[in-house]
């Protein structure tokens, strides 16, 4: 009976070819355009969140308990050897040891106030991209150079250039006054301002030996695959107890995370405006081949059909449409998605007030599983709610006025 049902429902589609076809494509150009826009704004969510974890930030940051709100030099980590060992064995080999505070940097003629970043040279480079987004000069090289590298802004404000020198002032581990002269050696200009305005990037070891914290660091980045983030930082957040804290990317920063919400929240208001469009298309087309068959359907009633079956029919007409939709829609949108992948979509004339929220001016589009499923899925299910009228129509015929029908 039901391969029965199948076979009329599919000539019912097949019957008016061309209106079966143009709701097919209304239904797969939408769902085209709803993966295409999906693949654009994951693949600038997506960009925006690695760029922040893997130029400066990373995936997880270790500290001592308490010191990413209220940071202070001597918070320091208790134990590193044994925090290098979990990692070691849990195979996190990208992680880089920091120590940081605030300090006074002086040009010749001016001042301001920047956060002093000791790096290791060795280890940012295996575990950010910071080095990379030096412009101007070169990133630190030694771990002891007297050399420090400034944002375009802090530069410009302090009136320096490549190769001058300037003094920063800052405390020690007793609290007494340290002041050293270093040389800038490089310029970033990344386009983010807290590191363009506010950030001195200077060695690791040159800043132990001025601050007298030889030996001691205050937060240990690293830089995970995202699928372990969650499972990894889980783990240590036990294994190392209450005595450290153990943040997420989007813990120290949750603006971030919450503005891809937010956006993702407005996408997906798009996509119930789209797929009322949908159902509309395909119960108009439903809806009129049953009205020109309601003599047929007459006929099929007299000779035993029963309404349940009369309403199933319609049903499995516009999910035979809908699929067809979805399947063209899938094809065409994933090949969308692949191609500018490849070839990016180069909107940078018009983001260049952009870059500070880390997103790249070349666009490559990317979706993720769950937003596709989530997209293939409605319009699946827009289809079934299209046929609930026609269905219902259909099943409230009476055999002797559908027989009488003109």
């Amino acid at each position: 009976m039901l391969l029965n049902m199948f076979l009329l429902a599919w000539r019912n589609v097949v019957r008016n070819a061309r209106r079966s076809l143009i709701t097919i494509a209304a239904v797969a150009l939408g769902l085209a355009s709803l993966i295409f826009l999906w693949g654009f704004n994951d693949g600038v969510h997506n960009s925006m969140m690695r760029n922040l974890q893997q130029v400066i930030v990373g995936s997880v940051q270790i500290h001592a308990n308490g010191y990413f709100h209220h940071p202070k030099l001597t918070k320091t980590i208790a134990d590193v050897s044994a925090v290098e060992a979990l990692l070691q064995e849990k195979g996190v080999k990208q992680f880089s040891h920091r120590l940081r505070t605030f300090a006074l940097a002086a040009g010749d003629e001016n001042s301001e106030g920047l956060v002093l970043l000791g790096m290791n040279p060795a280890m940012e480079r295996r575990t950010t991209r910071i080095d990379q987004k030096v412009d101007q000069g070169r990133f630190i090289q030694d771990n002891n150079e007297a050399a420090c590298v400034l944002g375009a802004t802090a530069a410009r404000n302090l009136g320096l250039k490549l190769g001058d020198e300037m003094v920063v002032l800052s405390e020690d581990r007793y609290g007494s006054l340290a002041a050293e002269k270093v040389k800038l050696v490089g310029i970033i200009s990344s386009g983010e301002m807290g590191i363009d305005r506010g950030l001195a990037i200077v060695p690791l070891g040159f800043m132990q030996q001025m601050t007298g914290m030889d030996g001691k660091y205050n937060e240990i980045v690293l830089q995970l695959p995202i699928d372990r983030l969650e499972t990894l930082t889980a783990y240590l957040r036990q294994a190392l107890g209450s005595s450290y804290e153990v943040l997420r990317w989007y813990d120290m920063y949750p603006m971030m995370k919450q503005w891809v919400e937010l956006e993702n929240a407005f996408y997906y208001i798009f996509l119930s405006i789209v797929l009322v469009i949908i159902a509309a298309g395909i119960m108009n087309t439903v809806l009129m081949s049953m009205l020109e068959r309601i003599r047929e359907f007459g006929v099929m009633m007299a000779l035993g059909c029963g309404r349940m079956q009369m309403a199933g029919m319609m049903v499995i007409e516009s999910m035979l449409l809908g699929l067809a939709g979805i399947a063209f829609g899938i094809l065409f949108g994933l090949g969308l998605v692949y191609y500018f992948h490849a070839v990016g979509i180069d909107l940078s004339g018009q983001m260049d007030s952009m870059a500070r929220f880390y997103i790249n001016p070349v666009i490559h589009t990317e979706i993720d599983a769950k937003h596709l499923w989530d997209t293939v899925l409605a319009v699946l299910a827009a289809t079934m709610v299209a046929a609930l009228w026609p269905s219902i129509q259909a099943a409230r015929l009476e055999p002797v006025e559908a027989l009488h029908h003109v």
